[in-house]
Order: structure tokens, then sequence, then C-alpha cells
């Protein structure tokens, strides 16, 4: 029969362990226990900006936007109006004669006068202040979970790589990398590149990345959304910040937009 003694050096071991176990429990942050994976986060960070079926349910979602490029004072307003579901738009520039259209399949333009084709525009702004819900799309791939901090900013934000499946969207290409606050879950930044082909000169394929900073917040419908953000290049550069107002998740949706005025170009650009 076993001695107590012979127990001893065992039950230390476990007991040992145990406790290096729990201190190390202790000292893990509680948002890394609530993320531990890409899924939960994105679910974390739905649920803070509002939720996923408040702002999937919604007919429209709808906001101007004005955009001032590098230091500039004043920028170009836009009034963006989407069609959830389907995702058709259309997009007026006030104070100027240009207007925008996307039916789902081509994008047309009156009085274009913008550097960028129209049906790369289409989208643009709906994407980049929508991402703690477009994040759950289909086609959506999730890789490089972790936690990373954003330049100077010491804060470990968490972190996921959103890239898409062949056929998803005109720009399967494109990737975006969030960056998630690790206590209120809220997106604080994405990194993200463009492979919209017509952008590029011959040979290219790609932009280098830029970093695009959510600066501030309001809450409209119960959803929280922007309301100011700053895109950074690469060496630092400020590329563009914007204003978003007007925000709104009840417009009805303008069927007679999606007729395509005979004084129209359609946009034949290569995505």
């Amino acid at each position: 029969m076993p001695t107590t003694s012979q127990f001893r050096p065992t039950t230390l071991r476990v007991a040992f362990t145990a406790l290096a176990f729990l201190a190390l429990v202790a000292t893990l942050p509680a948002s890394l226990e609530a993320c531990p994976n890409a899924t939960k986060l994105l679910e974390h960070m739905a649920k803070a900006h509002g939720g996923l079926d408040g702002w999937a349910s919604a007919p429209t979602v709808c906001f101007e936007d004005e955009f001032k490029l590098g230091e500039a004072t004043t920028g170009l307003v836009s009034r963006v109006c989407v069609e959830q579901g389907r995702r058709r738009a259309y997009i007026d520039y006030p104070g100027t004669p240009m207007t925008l259209a996307w039916d789902g399949a081509k994008a047309w333009s009156t009085n274009w006068a913008l550097p960028y084709p129209p049906r790369f525009m289409a989208l643009l702004n709906y994407h980049f202040l929508n991402l703690p819900w477009l994040a759950n799309d289909p086609g959506v791939i999730l890789s490089e979970f972790g936690q990373r901090t954003l330049g100077d900013d010491p804060t470990e934000y968490f972190s996921v790589k959103i890239t898409y499946a062949e056929g998803t969207g005109d720009t399967p290409g494109d990737y975006y990398r969030l960056y998630v606050h690790p206590e209120s879950h809220l997106l604080k930044a994405i990194e993200y590149i463009a492979t919209y082909r017509a952008l590029f000169p011959e040979g290219a394929t790609e932009m280098a990345p830029n970093t695009l900073i959510y600066e501030d917040f309001t809450e409209v419908a119960g959803l929280k959304v922007p309301t100011r953000y700053s895109i950074y290049q690469a060496d630092g550069t400020v590329f563009g910040s914007a204003e978003i107002r007007e925000w709104s998740f009840d417009q009805p949706f303008d069927e007679a937009r999606m007729t395509m005025p005979e004084a129209a170009a359609v946009d034949d650009s290569t995505p």
C-alpha cells in the first residue's frame, strides 16, 4: 500500500499546475476570453454597432458624404441611397450636374467628371461605412485573426482579415483588415486595397494599402454609424477625410432611378 509521502510530489505538481493555469487565466483580458475566434469577434462587432437584424431589415441605407482630398478645406458632397438586399444604388452630387446609378448589373452616369469609374464609385462609401454588418455577407473569408496595434496607438485591437471567394462582387481580390476595439467592440479602423483594374496602368494589379480610421460615431435608428473618418497612405500622409451626415434607414427606394435617362452613359470600365 502506498504511503502518504508517496502521494505528496504528485499532489504538489497537480496543485502547482492548477494554480499556474488559474494565474494565466486571470491575466487574460476579458475581451480575449469573449472573442476566442474571428466569427465570435464579428458577432460582438455587429452587436456593438446595433445588431445585424436591425441593419439587414432596413429597406435602404442612405447618407450624405462630404469627402475632402488631402488637406483640402472643402470637398465633394454626395448623397447616397442603397437598396438593402439587392444592393442597387443611386447617388446625387449636390452643386454639380452629376448623377450615378447602379442596377446590380451595370452602372450609368450623367455629366460624369470624376477620375474614377462610376461602377467603382457606386458602392464604395456604402462598403466603407457599413463594414460592421457587411463583414457577415456570403462569400466573406476570414483569416489572420489576432491582436494588432494601429500606428502609434498602443491599444491591442482585435484584427481579422476579410477576403472574398471567387465570383463575389466585381473585385474579389480586394481585402479589408479590420481593427476592432477590445472593450467596446466598435470598428476603429480598416486597412484595405482596391483591385479594380480600370484604376491602374497596364501591368499593375492593385493599389498600396491605405488605412481608414473612424473618428466619431452617432446612433441612428438604434445603429451606431460613423460620422467622420480619415484615410492615410502607407507613408502616413493623409489621402483624404470625410464627414457623413443625414443617415437614414427608412427611406423608400426610388424605383424610377433604375430607368436609365437618354442622356446617361453606361460605364464600360473593367472591374
